[in-house]
């Protein structure tokens, strides 16, 4: 398997809107995108999603 940056990583994070898509899109494990994100501190699609909605909760 071919390495991934992290700033492909970062592109594709942003990009998408599910963690299965930007996985898919870098053809790798949904899990493994998941622990590369953790590893770089990249906010992942999933987390980006669930924090727009605890803001719109808070009114923030």
């Amino acid at each position: 398997m071919d390495k991934v940056s992290s700033q492909e990583i970062e592109r594709v994070a942003r990009i998408y809107n599910q963690n299965k898509d930007a996985s898919a899109a870098l053809g790798i494990s949904l899990r493994y995108f998941a622990r590369l994100c953790r590893h770089y501190g990249i906010e992942t699609p999933y987390a980006r999603r669930r924090r727009r909605l605890q803001d719109a909760r808070v009114g923030v």
